[in-house]
């Protein structure tokens, strides 16, 4: 067996070892190679930094991780971790850490994110025992949405671009990775976004992906809450997206917005815990 960096490995390879790895996971689900492709692009996976290991050159067990800098910060993402059900025992997942957690800190990376489902308790066990702290609790969502009343001074039009500052100061918790302004940048693109406004007062806006179906990030200005202005911005989805959409990752911090999502219909089908581990504090000493 031979461990190394994802760096040249084709996608078709990556694939195929990534849906036999999920094949029996919690939720079971397969990725075509275009979703595959979304996945990498929307998480930012950097091959580079990814690890895997192969078995007479098939890949067998991987760590997609992807790259962002964050408030001057070098953050390394774990965008998925899979070993073949037939490999798993035999310790793949901490070879690989082995490997890559010094490759990561000589290139000067400061924090490793990653999110585990709750139920997944010798993952996070493992997790623990490599360095990595419970950061917070996250909820995910999906369901068929029914709203019917809104409000008809508010007037919803497309969101032509983001003026983060602004909408930063809507927010009562930071987003998770997936749904960060950094990547929602680089897709916007390929999302919708919905802006809503009051006497042509920016108020509140969403932020959705019409082929997931998932709202990555909806937010109302404090002083403007409780006038169903989150209402009217999903109301205006339904239209023209259908009744049926999906959250993932909302911190359980957030009172209000978990409320919100459970009063429109989303069922919270799945917990997850996001964990960090701090590379260059903890590993200091290598690299």
């Amino acid at each position: 067996m031979e461990i190394k960096t994802l760096e040249g490995v084709d996608k078709k390879s990556i694939l195929q070892a990534f849906n036999h790895a999920f094949s029996d996971y919690f939720i079971s689900f397969k990725l075509t190679e275009e979703q595959l492709s979304a996945k990498m692009l929307a998480d930012k996976i950097d091959l580079d930094l990814s690890v895997g290991v192969f078995d007479n050159g098939k890949l067998i067990a991987f760590i997609l991780h992807g790259y962002d800098s964050i408030d001057h910060k070098k953050i390394v993402y774990n965008g998925g971790t899979g070993v073949i059900p037939e490999k798993r025992g035999s310790g793949l997942t901490k070879q690989m850490y082995r490997f890559i957690l010094p490759v990561l800190v000589e290139k000067g990376i400061d924090t490793l994110l990653l999110e585990v489902i709750t139920k997944n308790i010798p993952a996070i066990a493992s997790y623990k025992k490599s360095g990595f702290k419970i950061k917070r609790e996250l909820s995910c969502y999906k369901g068929y949405v029914e709203i019917s009343k809104t409000t008809e001074h508010i007037e919803i039009k497309p969101l032509q671009h983001y003026n983060w500052p602004l909408m930063e100061s809507f927010w009562e918790v930071s987003p998770t990775w997936q749904n960060s302004k950094n990547v929602l940048t680089a897709l916007k693109d390929t999302n919708i976004s919905l802006g809503a406004f009051i006497e042509n007062q920016f108020v509140g806006y969403l932020i959705f992906n019409p082929v997931s179906q998932r709202i990555h990030q909806i937010a109302v200005n404090k002083d403007h809450r409780k006038k169903g202005i989150a209402s009217a911005l999903i109301l205006r989805l339904n239209e023209k997206y259908g009744n049926t959409l999906s959250v993932i990752n909302v911190d359980k911090k957030s009172k209000a917005i978990n409320a919100f999502f459970n009063q429109i219909g989303l069922e919270n089908h799945l917990e997850q815990v996001e964990m960090e581990l701090e590379l260059n504090k903890n590993h200091s000493d290598q690299g």
